[in-house]
């Protein structure tokens, strides 16, 4: 059973929220990316560490080299002159855009060496050569002092290109990446295909919070072979037996408590009718009787029985109206779609001209119960009441309609359903902000309630406001038969 209106938005907010997987997916695409930008660093870092280490293995070896030629010229074993013996020097191997200089005492430069440029390397980007110098070429240089006997001789000054160290490291960091994209693509494919076989079972449950959102208690979930998601399926099964168990006991107290009350109100009409109702008449006769007795002899006391006449016939009408509230005589005598049809006219009359009162019915009413031909006749005159006073509408239409039962409904059973609905002004309030709490709608909602039936209350389509009802009922010659 749903009691619900129009205006509350979580009936009608459409559901939204994160797909796990997809979210998964993201998260680990965030962190491999982290990774990589970490391991990126790292390797150029590590590139340019690998150019300082190859700037002082050369200045240590060409330093050595000059040592030992110092050396065997100090013991005669050379000539000074042959210092420094550059040619041995050229023979050390140098890496692309690698220099090796002799520097002397005056800062000169005596000797000086490099290696070419590698043209099959790859080129760098210059803005990743300008960020590579800023930030990781800063301790490449390498320097030693040739020192004799205590003596500074020279100084062995090793360099290296700085734009053959970029493109270096970004050959490194091109495979590098290249090898990482595959294995993040191949991981995020991995881990949604698991992540969605394990939460399959999840679209059930899912489903079946939706089913229990919409107002279908009796939906179960099945077992679960992960525990965490068996026990969320025995916790949902036992919530909404219970919530069921809960709801029908309601429901049906309410049908009880509204049925009492129309039969209370039918037993007050009917003691008003055979009591009140004829004393009052008894009372116009003896009235009446009394102003023809005394005539012309007492003119006075012939106003006052005039007088009593009248008020005894304005209280009869207030009676009539009153007994006509608490139990519309059509009902009974004419049946439930003629009592509706003279409960529209009525509306009709009362305002000639300024709303226009349509009735309209859709299917056979003959076996409705008494009792939901009541609540029906009640919800239309409580729902017409609100129109006359609040809509301000140029037409105000009443629907009566039979359907099915659905699939699950039983032989001898229907549904009834209701619409009233204007084009005035509407209800008056902005969508979202919660059901409607007139005193009229509630005592609508709490006799749909009773019949375990369906409420909605709020703006039209287009303009104005409509009032939708719907509930199942047993019609009682169909079950007969």
């Amino acid at each position: 059973m749903t009691a619900a209106n129009a205006d509350d938005g979580a009936a009608s907010t459409p559901r939204s929220g994160l797909d796990l997987k997809w979210t998964l997916v993201r998260r680990i695409v965030v962190m491999a990316l982290l990774c990589v930008t970490g391991g990126a660093g790292f390797a150029l870092h590590d590139v340019a560490v690998e150019a300082g280490r190859q700037n002082q293995e050369v200045a240590v070896a060409v330093e050595r080299h000059l040592s030992v030629q110092l050396i065997r010229i100090g013991r005669g074993l050379d000539l000074i002159e042959r210092f420094p013996d550059w040619d041995a020097v050229l023979k050390f191997a140098l890496r692309p855009g690698q220099c090796v200089q002799l520097i002397g005492a005056e800062g000169e430069v005596r000797n000086s060496s490099c290696a070419g440029i590698d043209e099959r390397a790859p080129t760098a980007p210059p803005w990743f050569e300008r960020v590579y110098r800023a930030l990781f070429f800063d301790r490449s240089l390498a320097e030693r002092t040739v020192l004799y006997r205590g003596e500074p001789k020279g100084l062995i000054r090793a360099t290296i290109d700085p734009a053959t160290v970029a493109e270096r490291a970004w050959s490194d960091l091109s495979r590098m990446l290249g090898l990482w994209a595959m294995m993040i693509g191949a991981l995020c494919a991995l881990v949604y295909f698991v992540v969605d076989h394990a939460l399959r079972p999840t679209a059930g449950i899912l489903a079946g919070i939706n089913r229990v959102a919409e107002g279908d208690l009796s939906t179960r979930l099945p077992a679960f072979r992960l525990r965490e998601l068996q026990r969320i399926s025995q916790v949902f099964n036992d919530l909404t037996q219970k919530l069921q168990a809960t709801t029908s006991d309601r429901a049906e107290f309410a049908r009880k408590l509204v049925d009492a009350q129309e039969r209370e109100r039918r037993l007050i009409a009917r003691e008003l009718h055979d009591d009140v109702a004829q004393r009052l008449t008894a009372l116009n006769c003896l009235a009446r009787s009394i102003g023809k007795s005394v005539g012309a002899a007492a003119p006075e006391a012939s106003r006052e029985s005039d007088e009593l006449v009248a008020m005894a016939s304005g209280a009869m009408r207030s009676l009539r109206d009153t007994l006509t509230y608490l139990r519309p005589p059509e009902i009974d005598d004419l049946g439930l779609v003629s009592s509706l049809q003279e409960l529209v006219a009525g509306h009709d009359r009362q305002a000639p001209g300024a709303t226009r009162f349509t009735f309209r019915s859709e299917g056979a009413f003959e076996d409705v119960p008494a009792e939901a031909c009541a609540h029906i006749y009640r919800i239309i005159q409580e729902g017409l009441n609100n129109a006359s006073r609040h809509a301000g509408a140029d037409n105000v239409a009443v629907t009566l309609s039979e359907g099915a039962a659905g699939p699950s409904g039983d032989r001898g059973s229907g549904r009834i359903h209701l619409l009233i609905a204007d084009d005035g002004v509407g209800s008056g309030r902005e969508p979202g902000r919660g059901p409607l709490a007139g005193v009229g709608l509630i005592g609508m909602r709490e006799r749909v309630y009773a019949l375990s039936g369906e409420f909605s209350a709020g703006p039209g389509p287009d303009r104005g406001f409509e009032l939708r009802v719907s509930f199942p009922v047993r019609l009682e010659a169909r079950e007969a038969a």
